[in-house]
C-alpha cells in the first residue's frame, strides 16, 4: 500500500504545506501538480525521505520538464498534469479523451483551484483544489491518495 499527499497550486504557501505534511507521518510521498514547481522542489529538498513527484503548471517557467507524467503504482496507471494544456477550466473532456486513449485509471490535475472528484468513462478524475489561492471553497484543500493492489481511494480534505 502507498499513501500520497496530493497538492496543487501552492503558489508559495509552504507554511500550510508543512503543516499538512506534519499531520501525515505515514505518507510515502507527495504529488505536486504544478503552480509552483519551485515549491515542489523545496518540498523535495526539505523532506528527503519522501518520494516527491511533480509536474509544472502554467505559472512555472521550466522548459525541460514534461507537463504530463504517467505513474504506475500497484498496477494502476495515474496521469499527473496541471491541466492548463487541456483547458480544464472549461471542462475535462479533453483530459478524458487523453485518459481513455492512454488507458489511465486515475487522473490528478489542478489549475482551476477548485476541489473536484468525478468518475466517468471508468476513470476517476481528481483535482485537490489549491493550497495558495482556493476558489469555490473557504479554505485551502488538498488530496490524499491511497493505492493498494485492490484499488485506490481518493479524498479531498481541508487544510
Amino acid at each position: 500500500m502507498k499513501l500520497y499527499l496530493v497538492l496543487s497550486d501552492t503558489h508559495g504557501d509552504l507554511y500550510t504545506v508543512k503543516k499538512i505534511i506534519a499531520r501525515y507521518p505515514q505518507i510515502d510521498g507527495v504529488i505536486h501538480l504544478g503552480d509552483y514547481y519551485r515549491d515542489a522542489h523545496n518540498i523535495k529538498l526539505h523532506y528527503r525521505d519522501l518520494d516527491v513527484i511533480m509536474v509544472p503548471g502554467n505559472c512555472d517557467f521550466v522548459y525541460d520538464i514534461p507537463s504530463d507524467k504517467v505513474l504506475e503504482v500497484e498496477g494502476k496507471r495515474i496521469l499527473l498534469t496541471h491541466g492548463h494544456s487541456y483547458n480544464v477550466k472549461s471542462g475535462i473532456e479533453r483530459l478524458e479523451r487523453k485518459a481513455i486513449k492512454e488507458n489511465i485509471d486515475l487522473v490528478l490535475f489542478g489549475h482551476t483551484h477548485c476541489p473536484f472528484q468525478e468518475y466517468r468513462s471508468s476513470i476517476t478524475f481528481v483535482n485537490p483544489g489549491s493550497i495558495g489561492y482556493p476558489r469555490g471553497f473557504p479554505t485551502p484543500t488538498y488530496g490524499l491518495l491511497e493505492i493498494s493492489k485492490n484499488g485506490f481511494e481518493t479524498r479531498i480534505l481541508e487544510a
